[in-house]
């Protein structure tokens, strides 16, 4: 979060400071700047022909409508946990009444078999002064005890009232979140049909694409060219909040001290360390290696392709910012990961992308699903790592 205060400062100058400007407004205004990135990358393509507009609007939206699917799932084990939460809770405190509800009823027994608690009455019985006073104590003590099994039985039916209309509440939400997700799943439904009848109408030029060095060419440099972009900016980035810590080496207000943390979040992340140590983003077959050459010619590999099944979720590799997650000519559904010092982790060819840029990930979160987005023929996860834009073997780091 912090780290993103800082890029917003640095990359988005009309932005108003940290310190009044809202999350979702800094998170929207980032997010629109990564989007200009990305269209200027598109627009320096030579070739505009090649990626179908229908294919990518309709991989978009299965994108969206999935991270939407994804949420809601979520959201309702966790009201599903709140609703046996409240069962539990329920069933104790019925017990708790039940308890109550006994000993008020032993009470009102004792109190009729003694004939009452009347002191006038006590004391005109002739019983000697001693015993009078000993049943007045205990008189005392079972009206004291009478009072707060009442008391104590009010409150819990207070709370009994309450968990009632959590639990009212708990239903309803839990209706709307189930009815929401037929409607997110039939959309989904109607969206894979509409891509799968795209899909299948270009399959054959999108074959014959693959098929012509050039355009595997044209991929690679799209890429190459947005990931220099990034790397401008992350360096920008830095030196602006170097030169602003330079210029006020006294007193730090509050703004410049979210600076200072937020450009040392990335630097704590000791990813070279790692080497040796990673574990694949997906499960699956591995079918081209780094350096692999291409079985139709082109370019050779410069990352692994992974087939696995669609769907199958896709993990952070390590702790990170997302810099990139959009569509992109030749890799599809893209996400990328920034793990400070210019290293950097790239997955595509998703169905689904869960999470956007400038959320920050944990080493193992689920970032996106399985697919063959972009024109994919296979199902699969393409996996690139990068250090200073230029790629390396990943295997060279995995355990």
């Amino acid at each position: 979060m912090i780290r993103l205060l800082v890029l917003l400062l640095l990359l988005l100058p009309g932005i108003a400071s940290p310190a009044t400007s809202s999350r979702q407004e800094q998170l929207d205004a980032l997010r629109n700047r990564i989007a200009k990135l990305k269209n200027d990358v598109e627009q320096a393509s030579v070739d505009r022909k090649e990626a179908a507009d229908g294919l990518r609007d309709s991989e978009h939206k299965i994108s969206d409508v999935n991270r939407k699917l994804y949420h809601l799932q979520k959201d309702e084990a966790r009201t599903g946990a709140a609703l046996s939460r409240l069962a539990r809770e329920r069933q104790a405190t019925e017990a708790r009444l039940k308890d109550e509800e006994g000993r008020l009823a032993t009470l009102l027994r004792q109190r009729y078999s003694q004939g009452g608690d009347d002191t006038a009455h006590l004391i005109l019985s002739g019983r000697s002064p001693g015993d009078v006073q000993r049943d007045l104590e205990y008189y005392a003590y079972i009206g004291r005890a009478r009072a707060q099994l009442i008391e104590g039985h009010k409150e819990t039916l207070a709370r009994l009232a309450d968990i009632e209309a959590q639990t009212r509440g708990h239903k309803v939400e839990l209706t709307r979140i189930k009815q929401d997700k037929l409607a997110q799943r039939q959309a989904l439904a109607q969206e894979k049909q509409a891509r799968q009848a795209t899909y299948n109408k270009l399959s054959s030029q999108i074959r014959n694409q693959r098929k012509q060095i050039g355009n595997m060419v044209r991929d690679q440099s799209r890429l190459t060219r947005l990931i220099e972009r990034l790397q401008k900016l992350a360096a920008e980035r830095a030196r602006k909040a170097k030169a602003a810590r330079a210029a006020k080496p006294a007193v730090k207000r509050h703004g410049q001290a979210v600076k200072d943390v937020a450009d040392a979040s990335l630097a704590r992340l000791n990813f070279p360390a790692l080497r040796g140590r990673l574990a694949l983003p997906v499960a699956g077959q591995i079918e081209a290696r780094y350096g692999q050459a291409r079985s139709g010619g082109g370019p050779a590999w410069k990352g692994l392709f992974i087939r696995a099944k669609e769907g199958q979720p896709v993990h952070a590799v390590a702790s990170g910012e997302v810099v990139f997650s959009d569509w992109l000519r030749g890799f599809g559904n893209l996400l990328i990961i920034d793990h400070g010092h210019g290293y950097l982790s790239l997955y595509s060819n998703n169905e689904s992308l869960y999470k956007q840029a400038g959320d920050r990930v944990r080493a193992g979160d689920v970032v996106a699903a399985v697919g063959n987005s972009g024109g994919q023929q296979e199902t699969g996860l393409y996996f690139e790592l990068r250090h200073l834009g230029k790629p390396f073997d990943p295997l060279s780091w995995v355990k």
